[in-house]
């Protein structure tokens, strides 16, 4: 066994991640955040199908039960199809940084559902994980200093409430989903049927919409088509391969606490490589988050 393969895996899933994110969010304002969207997760499903292949052995997924497809279904409409469109809205509107801040709130909303849905009870630090977790969100989203230019209070109250609807999507997604995977059925199968479904809705609605060839001329000019592949390639697909090796070859805590990593390494990246002011605000606004998701699951 590789010495501190999982650590690894978890670090690099973080980092596809966020240069995911980055992709989208650029590209998104050029394109359209729906466009991108649908455009996304066509390419995503072209990967899935070839690392599907190389893991299990088949470019289709295993054999499920009518109940696991149809809890996966759901967790498609409520994650990928819903949540994401509102997501994809916010990498416009707000840009990476804050919508993957946002999106940090995924664990919190989690474990406050699976203390009410499932009777999870809460340790003493997972509380405390919550308060800092929280309050690290709000520092951020509630300073004026680093919003992205031009957008006002309106605007930016919209972009905020579709990061947070894209967090409650992917939280739906995840509860959901966790019905289906049961008796070890592949994650990355579930992934795989997921994505189908979200295919099929979302160019369904493009086409009675009547936004196909929009959405493909769009996804196939010059300057966004090597983008979308490339961020659909390392977000989706090395993203969720990633995210599995590391929860079978480190300890989940601290696995889970490097995956959170996203809004740190963009406060990064906004000050080394776009030389950009983010603010001392912001920067302990993050920080914060990121300490209260590391106390949800460390043991």
């Amino acid at each position: 066994m590789i010495p501190f393969l999982g650590e690894a895996a978890a670090l690099a899933a973080a980092i596809s991640w966020a240069m995911s994110s980055m992709i989208f969010s650029n590209i998104g304002g050029k394109a359209g955040a729906q466009a991108v969207n649908r455009g996304r997760l066509a390419c995503s499903m072209t990967c899935l199908i070839v690392l599907h292949w190389i893991v299990e052995g088949q470019p289709w997924p295993h054999a499920a039960t009518m109940e696991q497809v149809g809890w996966l279904t759901l967790s498609s409409l409520l994650g990928l199809v819903i949540g994401d469109a509102m997501l994809f809205q916010a990498f416009v509107m707000l840009g990476a940084r804050l919508s993957m801040l946002l999106m940090s709130s995924v664990p919190i909303m989690g474990s406050v559902l699976a203390w009410f849905l499932f009777d999870e009870i809460l340790a003493p630090h997972e509380m405390a994980g919550i308060a800092l977790g929280l309050g690290g969100i709000l520092t951020v989203i509630m300073m004026r200093s680093g919003r992205p230019v031009g957008l006002d209070g309106r605007q930016y109250l919209i972009g905020i409430l579709c990061g947070l609807g894209g967090a409650v999507g992917q939280v739906a997604n995840l509860i959901t989903a966790k019905y289906a995977l049961v008796d070890g059925y592949s994650a990355l199968s579930a992934t795989w049927i997921r994505t189908l479904v979200a295919v099929i809705v979302m160019w369904g609605l493009a086409v009675i919409m009547g936004r196909v060839r929009r959405t493909i001329v769009a996804c196939t000019a010059r300057d966004v088509a090597g983008w979308l592949m490339l961020g659909a390639f390392i977000g989706p697909a090395m993203g969720i391969w990633l995210s599995m090796t590391a929860v079978q070859n480190a300890n989940v805590g601290i696995a889970s606490t490097l995956m959170a990593l996203p809004p740190v390494l963009l406060i990064v990246y906004e000050m080394v490589v776009l030389r950009r002011r983010v603010g001392l605000q912001a920067i302990l606004g993050t920080l914060l988050a990121f300490a209260g998701v590391a106390l949800l699951f460390w043991p």
